[in-house]
């Protein structure tokens, strides 16, 4: 499955801006990745885990006798054993931050969560013997969902200082005249809007291996947040003794993003029994007890002038954030999302919002590609689409009226988002040319006489990228820095090794990274290697990959060690050379005289003279400010009335992200997230009946979509320049998951004449909407 991507290339000399095949692919194909299962740990045993059963009670007992007989069993352990603390997520002094037990020992909030673990040598022993634990639990309401969850006369599931039942987390704030506004707007619109609950599906499921190390441990673990996994197990531990490393990592999305009660148990059981010990989530642990997302309703009022300019929102946000909040972002992450960015790319100077996380029982929510921000397009495009159908203005030109001006750039929005640099306007105008506009109507009243029933959907987002540490703290998460690192050797044959804080996790930064190394440098790209994440190596400290930050914030740390490297070479060259460091040439791992070409020296030749440590530079890198990336998508479908079956015709983005580093990446990286938001828009959602037991807990359930359902997108880089960026390039990784489900609610409206406001637009709920004229 390809992409077609205009706009991109490189500039001058520089790698950055190529098409580089990804140089880790080979391995990959041809069996020799090494992930986490994969790692050969001689006298490995293997953990496996309990799990409650019941969605909420008290655990009365736990019998582990009948199990600790099975032969090849090492040990059973309740939380009494394995002795850790509780995990608490440290949020801002006014944000509750629940408790979150490594293994339930008063009680248990969901189902799948974990009550004890078996240690054996074999994972079917453990398989065996898992089964025999008998855990006794005496059963409590449940609260399901969010209505549940704010009823006052419900259960309540952690009991909080201020009694503030199931609310784990308020805000409520005004931004200009939102009343004035609304008294005298033309139209007042209002409307709720719903996202299901949903799960990333990375090939490769979440886990860890464990070896003890004199007192200390080191732990394996397929994560994309390792140095956060190395504080927290540390403060657990009671040790600083805590190395963590990467192995390959078979997809993240966000998922691993999580540092899990069940890797810090594994750790844990390292040090008590001074043996290996590994433990990989099944597809149905993973859908069970992972992290899911998204689960959000919003009640929205919109006031619009006779001419459609938006004039005021009043939005109401609830998330679900199931039994617990996640370490290290805790439980505000997405309500915030919606909070911050309900007002999208438009200009808004009247809005009111309130943001409220709700604790249910069912699995703990965390960050997934793009956060809240698939909840807030979604209803700030569908806003925008109603706001055409009720004053009669053409939907696009409602967009055109209401898009911040790239005269206004940098622009602050009346959340206080700061929108860097771009052209909103560039990025409609081009996928409104790109899927056809000015001829849809005349295509989709052909298609109807024919039969069939054609809709064409537009979705505009801005989105931030690259979060910095001032951007944390606002939101009150001090468990995550905010900055990241790099660092990098160069050894005695030339061979440049580079370690960031940011795990590659499939999204080709092995590929991009080493582009960048060449350029900043100036090592030959065949002479880079760009090795997994590691806590062990050097003192380097940073976030994690996530919210497109390798671009800005990884890259740039890449770029400051680089530069830095770079720097030192030219300087031993010049005393080596007898040349002054502006008369040389580097490029290609060799120092070259720029007047006379046959005097030159290699990095092989350098670094084997230099003294210990020369060649080897470490640097962090927090951005003064967070990137605003941006695009259009646009899409056509087809909706059969008689099945409610989809079928996406065409798919076009118009996009800048500034720099595009590598056009196949970012052209496969666009692809990726796009399949996943037609996932949450048409196929995937999470249920649970009323006891709280999850009804999707096999693939077979939980439907994803394939490759015939997903349409060759074709892209278009619009490539600004973004001045406050180090090299000039934006994270991009998320948009299509933030934009499709937007762009296919509008297009199936189209299509049928109705409002498609709640998700996902499975065919039978589409069958009864184009009977009852609305999906929810």
């Amino acid at each position: 499955m390809g992409n077609a991507v205009e706009g991109a290339g490189a500039v001058g000399g520089s790698l950055a801006g190529r098409a580089v095949p990804r140089v880790e692919d080979q391995a990959l194909l041809t069996g020799r990745g090494r992930f986490l299962d994969d790692l050969d740990l001689p006298g490995t045993l293997h953990a496996v885990f309990v799990r409650s059963t019941v969605a909420h009670g008290t655990i009365r007992s736990v019998r582990t006798g009948a199990a600790a007989r099975v032969p090849g069993v090492v040990g059973v352990f309740t939380a009494a054993e394995l002795a850790l603390p509780d995990i608490v997520t440290p949020l801002q002094e006014d944000i509750f931050s629940p408790p979150r037990p490594v293994l339930a020992h008063d009680r248990v909030r969901f189902v799948g969560e974990p009550v004890a673990v078996v240690v054996a040598e074999s994972r079917y022993a453990g398989e065996d013997a898992a089964a025999l634990v008998e855990v006794a639990i005496d059963p409590l309401p449940v609260a399901t969902d969010i209505a549940g969850a704010l009823d006052p006369s419900g259960p309540v599931l952690h009991e909080q200082p201020d009694g503030a039942g199931n609310v784990v987390f308020e805000q409520e704030k005004s931004f200009g005249d939102p009343d004035g506004a609304f008294a005298t707007a033309a139209h007042v619109i209002e409307r709720t809007f719903h996202h299901p609950r949903v799960t990333a599906s990375p090939m490769e499921t979440f886990g860890a291996a464990a070896i003890p190390d004199g007192g200390g441990v080191t732990i394996w673990c397929s994560t994309q947040f390792p140095h956060t996994l190395r504080r927290i197990a540390r403060q657990l531990y009671g040790t600083d003794d805590v190395l963590v490393r990467c192995p390959d990592i078979g997809g993240g999305f966000g998922h691993k993003g999580v540092n899990y009660p069940e890797e810090i148990a594994v750790g844990r059981l390292a040090l008590l029994l001074d043996r290996t010990v590994k433990w990989v989530a099944d597809r149905e642990e993973s859908l069970l007890a992972s992290a899911h997302a998204r689960e959000m309703e919003v009640r929205v009022r919109a006031a619009a002038g006779a001419d459609g300019t938006l004039l005021a929102l009043d939005v109401d946000v609830v998330c679900d954030i199931g039994a617990y909040g996640t370490y290290p972002l805790g439980h505000v992450l997405e309500v915030l999302g919606v909070f911050g960015l309900a007002p999208g790319p438009y200009r808004l100077r009247n809005y009111h919002a309130r943001a409220r996380s709700v604790a249910t029982n069912k699995c703990p929510s965390a960050a997934y590609r793009g956060v809240g921000l698939p909840v807030s397009t979604l209803v700030h495009e569908r806003i925008m689409d109603i706001v055409a159908a009720t004053t009669g203005v053409d939907r696009a030109e409602v967009r055109r009226r209401n898009l911040v001006a790239a005269s206004e750039m940098p622009y602050t929005s009346v959340t206080n988002q700061r929108y860097d640099s771009g052209d909103f306007h560039a990025a409609l105008d081009a996928a409104l040319e790109l899927i056809g506009y000015d001829t849809f109507e005349s295509d989709k009243r052909a298609a109807r006489a024919g039969g069939r029933l054609l809709g064409l959907g537009i979705a505009a987002y801005v989105e931030w990228t690259g979060t910095n540490s001032k951007m944390f703290r606002a939101r009150g998460m001090s468990a995550v820095s905010g900055f990241d690192g790099c660092h990098m050797e160069l050894d005695a044959e030339g061979v440049l090794r580079v370690w960031t804080t940011l795990p590659s996790i499939g999204q080709g930064t092995t590929t991009t990274f080493a582009q960048l190394a060449t350029d900043s440098v100036g090592v030959d790209f065949a002479d880079v290697r760009v090795v997994q994440s590691d806590t062990g190596v050097s003192d380097i400290e940073g976030t994690g990959t996530g919210a497109s930050r390798s671009a800005n914030i990884g890259a740039g740390a890449l770029h400051l060690a680089g530069t830095e490297l770079r720097g030192r070479l030219l300087e031993d060259a010049a005393a080596r050379l007898g040349v002054a460091a502006d008369g040389l040439d580097i490029a290609r791992s060799c120092v070259t005289v720029r007047d006379l070409p046959t005097r030159s020296v290699s990095f092989a030749e350098l670094a084997k003279t230099a003294d210990p440590g020369r060649y080897r530079v470490s640097r962090r890198f927090d951005p003064e400010h967070v990137l605003f990336s941006y695009a259009t998508h646009a899409c056509r479908v087809s909706v059969d009335p008689e099945t409610g079956d989809v079928e996406i015709l065409d798919w076009v983005v118009a996009e800048d992200c500034g720099r595009v580093v590598n056009p196949l990446i970012v052209a496969g990286q666009t692809q990726g997230a796009i399949a996943q938001g037609i996932g949450g828009a048409l196929y995937e959602s999470l249920h649970y009946d009323e006891t709280g037991t999850p009804l999707t807990a096999s693939l077979m359930d939980y439907i994803l979509p394939t490759a015939r359902e997903v349409p060759r997108a074709r892209t278009r880089h619009l490539a600004l320049p973004v001045p406050d960026a180090i090299l000039g390039s934006k994270g991009m990784a998320e948009g299509g998951t933030v934009a499709a489900p937007a762009a296919l609610a509008n297009a199936v409206s189209d299509a049928l004449g109705i409002e498609c406001n709640a998700l996902p637009l499975t065919p039978e709920r589409l069958w009864k909407a184009a009977r009852s004229g609305r999906t929810g």
